[in-house]
């Protein structure tokens, strides 16, 4: 199998248009809580499992930012949970998907449950209210790879067959994965698209997960391809200790965002991010879009503005907020000459883009038909919108 870059946000958003949320997706929310543990030999330790889940999502066919996909990139979810009491840890990494580059972390100790981002460094507390005794969530959304929190495959037909629109539930073979027998259960909506649940009956695990959204939807696979039924857990993983400047964040009901665009050839303008004031002749304003964080905060922390022409060029400037700064997948990168101070440059098949900071937002210029000259002057004309 093969794994494209996924921008974090697809795997909170991507395909509750497939089938939606039910007894089992509800639970799954997105996980965001990154950072390694640096246990201790005299730590205590707990038996749980440990799992390890590799991730594609097919872009959308309207997705704009699907052109700045390179090969190469990856999303790997790792996965530590024990029970009595129920305590997990989550961490989505994605990787070689240039400053979208980072990782996520939720934990819940049992008590009490946090989320983080380590590319905005900041954190939320109390994200998981009153669970349900004993359930044992999955870390990606509508992808419930894991435990299937019930005890036969019948149970599991039956419980899709009674989410929402009534829907075909039916078994559909058999295949191994990671030496276990799993049996195939797939789900059908009326309003098209399937799924395919790959679950192991001994352990009522669900090993993959794969979405065939159908009609121009969006696919998804999610497949298991490590997993430890017996791992030898350092307890300091099932607990947060926020890092050394991290910022708590409360989540907000009602978020409103605006945002401004200009004229002919002028480039989405989002308060917080950069606006270019200079764009090249022939360019003219196509679709722009932007992100809130996953963690309930009412910020934004990406912003996409595109420049089309009639020739089928364009010029797509895509930004988000990076406590850390450029990472290290752009450093990479050949480093460049300008008033800007970091900027790196990179060339291939006739695409050019840019990378530069300016505080804590770091933008990604990308263009098919412009100089590395005009993409430069794009970047030094522009500023931060108060």
């Amino acid at each position: 199998m093969t794994f494209g870059w996924v921008p974090m946000n697809a795997l909170r958003t991507s395909f509750t248009h497939v089938l939606p949320a039910g007894p089992l997706v509800i639970l799954a929310l997105f996980a965001t809580v990154a950072l390694s543990c640096n246990p201790n030999d005299g730590s205590p330790r707990v038996r749980g499992v440990y799992a390890e889940v590799a991730v594609e999502v097919e872009p959308a066919p309207d997705d704009v930012l699907a052109r700045l996909r390179p090969t190469g990139a990856r999303v790997v979810v790792r996965w530590w949970y024990a029970l009595d009491p129920v305590r997990w840890r989550w961490e989505i990494e994605g990787v070689g998907s240039i400053i979208d580059d980072g990782t996520s972390l939720t934990v819940s100790d049992g008590n009490d449950s946090w989320s983080y981002d380590d590319r905005l460094n900041v954190y939320q507390r109390g994200v998981f209210r009153e669970l349900p005794d004993r359930t044992v969530l999955s870390p990606i959304f509508s992808a419930p790879v894991g435990p299937a929190n019930v005890p036969t495959i019948d149970e599991f037909i039956e419980r899709w067959r009674d989410v929402g629109e009534m829907r075909e539930a039916v078994r559909a073979g058999e295949e191994t994965i990671l030496g276990r027998r799993t049996e195939v259960v797939e789900i059908r909506s009326p309003s098209g698209g399937s799924v395919r649940a790959y679950i192991d009956p001994e352990r009522m695990f669900i090993m993959r997960w794969v979405v065939d959204g159908e009609s121009g939807r969006q696919s998804l696979d999610a497949e298991v391809t490590t997993l430890d039924y017996d791992a030898d857990i350092d307890v300091s993983r099932l607990t947060f200790d926020p890092p050394p400047g991290a910022r708590e964040v409360e989540a907000v009901d009602g978020c409103s965002f605006t945002g401004s665009s200009g004229g002919e050839g002028a480039f989405h303008s989002e308060r917080g991010f950069l606006r270019p004031a200079y764009a090249p002749p022939g360019y003219r304003s196509g679709s722009s879009g932007s992100q809130g964080s996953h963690l309930g905060d009412c910020r934004i922390v990406a912003t996409w503005s595109l420049l089309e022409s009639s020739d089928e060029a364009y010029i797509l400037l895509y930004q988000r907020l990076r406590a850390g700064g450029i990472p290290q997948t752009a450093r990479a990168w050949e480093r460049v000459e300008s008033d800007l101070g970091e900027v790196f440059l990179h060339s291939e098949n006739g695409t050019v883009r840019l990378v530069w900071r300016a505080d804590e937002v770091v933008a990604l210029l990308e263009a098919n038909s412009v100089t590395v000259q005009e993409l430069l002057r794009i970047a030094e004309s522009a500023e931060l919108v108060p």
